[in-house]
């Protein structure tokens, strides 16, 4: 099968806070371990479980590394909205997990932030991603469909206070900021699925003599 290209908007997914550095205005995070998630393809209406690949190979780290922002729950319109910056060369794949370090701002109007990070008033961070390439493996008995993201890039991380869905503004017809993603669909998979589907109805027609 020919793989598929699509036009992808940044996507984010919800991580933990991790231990906090009050002197250097420091927080470690966890801000991917790949686990699944329900996603909605807005051009063909299809639900799907999305995985991102911890693969090291597979994980473009250069834009965290390079000091990339932490920002007020995925908001971009603003320098206000910068609460910090992710530690140059922080962000790292170990264990399959991810992990970065962020430094708050000194700015009076982060302080509130940073003091409720502290207290443990504000426990999940956000990371702002883009897909460039899926692999798709059908669903079995009527299962999703899984997507296993095996080349992404995060981009930003986020202090919020629940999971954004950032690509939810595809619903207006905004391609403005969108990538070129290429979706590969597992055919050995598919042809498997066929097959038990095959079986199933042989069954079932045979149940019935």
């Amino acid at each position: 099968m020919t793989p598929q290209t699509v036009d992808l908007p940044p996507l984010s997914f919800r991580a933990a806070v991790g231990s906090v550095n009050v002197d250097a205005r420091t927080v470690d995070l966890i801000f991917s371990t790949g686990a699944p998630a329900e996603r909605m393809d807005y051009w063909s209406g299809k639900r799907f479980i999305e995985k991102l690949s911890m693969d090291p190979g597979h994980v473009r780290l250069t834009r965290l590394n390079a000091g990339a922002p932490l920002l007020d729950a995925h908001s971009a319109w603003s320098v206000g909205d910068i609460l910090g910056a992710v530690q140059p060369d922080s962000a790292r794949i170990e264990n399959k997990r991810g992990l970065a370090t962020v430094r708050f701002s000194k700015r009076a109007d982060v302080e509130p932030v940073f003091q409720d990070v502290k207290d443990g008033i504000i426990r999940n961070v956000s990371i702002g991603y883009r897909v460039y390439k899926f692999v798709e493996d059908a669903g079995k008995d009527g299962a999703l469909a899984v997507r296993t993201a095996i080349d992404w890039e995060p981009f930003e991380i986020s202090m919020v206070p629940m999971p954004v869905d950032v690509g939810a503004r595809v619903r207006a017809g905004d391609k403005s900021d969108t990538n070129t993603c290429v979706i590969v669909v597992n055919e050995v998979s598919t042809r498997d699925a066929d097959r038990d589907r095959t079986f199933r109805r042989a069954a079932l027609a045979g149940a019935r003599c």
